[in-house]
């Protein structure tokens, strides 16, 4: 286990890491941890230090910034051993890459929720859908350097059988659209949940472990932020 609002614990264990899949919360679904869970150490910190940091902000840049200081003391060290210095292209200009250049797998993934799968509603860190577009926000625009995936998963329901095929949207909001909508086309092709009366995209766990782990080496998802379900009910 790590404290990941510690950047020296966070550096730390991205040591020698060549990618994140960052799926840590705050969150219990929608609920804080330390209520839905009443983890007595989660509830300390709650109550101890309200101010300290929220893990889906300040963790989640700990964390970016843990991978940025390994990626780039990796790179000066390699330049460093074929004798490349600041005059020869070395950081002078710009370590011989570009940003976002693909080397390898994609070195950021962010774990997020579809905006449809929880209604809006304020939490002792702020709120919540808030919070997951503020997140998604940093990874895509403060960190240039990072090549990223940002998987918006559907609702989590253990209801939905497992291995079904993988549905990746674009979001909508790269588009000028409105975040979370669908095409006519899907919408028209929908039935009402089941379960709850409204239609969500929704995902199995294990499915979206799955599809975290294949972002990696999808060349498509690179600096794309997509929505990620198996079924709509």
């Amino acid at each position: 286990e790590v404290e990941l609002l510690d950047p020296v614990q966070v550096r730390t264990i991205t040591e020698g890491v060549d990618a994140v899949i960052f799926c840590a919360t705050d969150f219990e679904g929608n609920r804080p941890r330390a209520i839905a869970s009443l983890n007595a150490a989660f509830l300390f910190r709650a109550v101890a230090s309200p101010t300290k940091g929220r893990v889906e902000i300040e963790g989640l840049r700990s964390s970016l910034e843990g991978l940025v200081g390994e990626v780039g003391e990796r790179r000066w060290k390699e330049r460093e051993a074929v004798g490349v210095g600041v005059g020869n292209g070395g950081l002078g200009g710009g370590m011989g890459l570009k940003p976002n250049e693909k080397n390898g797998p994609t070195q950021f993934i962010l774990v997020s929720t579809s905006p449809d799968a929880f209604g809006e509603f304020e939490t002792p860190f702020g709120e919540f859908n808030g919070l997951k577009r503020q997140a998604e926000k940093i990874v895509s625009e403060e960190f240039p350097s990072l090549t990223y995936s940002i998987l918006q998963m559907g609702l989590y329901d253990e209801r939905v059988e497992e291995g079904l095929e993988i549905c990746r949207e674009k979001s909508l909001d790269q588009e000028g659209n409105s975040e979370g909508g669908m095409s006519d086309e899907s919408v028209g092709s929908l039935r009402p949940s089941i379960w709850d009366g409204k239609r969500k995209k929704r995902i199995n766990r294990r499915d979206a472990a799955r599809a975290a782990v294949e972002a990696l080496l999808d060349e498509d998802l690179v600096n794309q932020k997509v929505q990620v379900f198996t079924a709509v009910r």
